[in-house]
């Protein structure tokens, strides 16, 4: 494998015809992700196995997904096929895919009570992976290419529209079955619910409040959905 190094990335791929220019210009733009990450959350996610500062960005053959990030270390790879996409559409349309930002938010993830069990966590922490992902994309305004198959305005739009749906009949809703009745009504993947919480404090008190939830969160972390549904309502 050849390597490349930016502020805080360390980009691990295969030997090959990648244009260095080109690439340095795309760890530009993750390392002020990283930076702007680091800033909102107070810290840094822990060192990866290979003990070293930076975030090793690997290119792999095959990984959990397309692409598979750490939770609350650093560390991510991305398959050889996505990340020549990612290359491509970068180099044609000036386009950035969303993948990075996506695992990049599940390496700043820390906001977990050690009781709970890791599968019940699934979509709160997933959640906020997208909700991370979407808050960077829109602070550094980045031309973002399509996210499953849809432009990434008509995702976001789709998204509050749902969101604005699900807030107008909450207000008759006070218990927890109802809400989730709602959720399952308009938000089939609980991931993209938890994100809309999120994304609602976002809009409304902007990075600090993010900030100070971030700081309540590390304190006094919720230890199961109801508890994380309080938190936000």
């Amino acid at each position: 494998m050849s390597y490349m190094e930016s502020k805080y990335i360390l980009l691990l791929l295969p030997k090959g015809n990648l244009n260095v220019d080109t690439l340095a210009s795309l760890l530009e733009t993750y390392d002020r992700a990283y930076e702007l990450a680091s800033e909102i959350s107070g810290r840094e996610p822990g060192k990866s196995p290979m003990e070293i500062d930076k975030l090793p960005l690997a290119i792999v053959p095959a990984t959990c997904g397309p692409g598979c990030g750490r939770l609350g270390r650093k560390g991510i790879e991305i398959t050889e096929k996505k990340f020549l996409n990612i290359y491509e559409q970068f180099v044609k349309h000036g386009k950035y895919d969303h993948l990075f930002f996506y695992e990049l938010g599940r390496n700043f993830w820390f906001y977990e009570a050690s009781a709970i069990k890791r599968k019940e966590m699934d979509g709160i922490r997933t959640g906020f992976a997208v909700f991370l992902r979407d808050l960077l994309l829109n602070e550094l305004k980045l031309n973002v290419a399509p996210i499953n198959g849809k432009p990434y305005f008509e995702y976001m739009e789709d998204k509050k529209n749902r969101w604005k749906s699900i807030r107008e009949e909450w207000l008759h809703s006070t218990s927890t079955d109802e809400i989730e009745k709602l959720r399952k009504k308009h938000f089939p993947n609980p991931s993209l619910f938890w994100s809309m919480l999120w994304w609602e404090r976002y809009q409304m008190y902007g990075n600090e409040g993010i900030q100070k939830a971030f700081q309540e969160l590390q304190q006094r972390p919720p230890t199961n959905d109801e508890a994380w549904l309080k938190f936000f309502i």
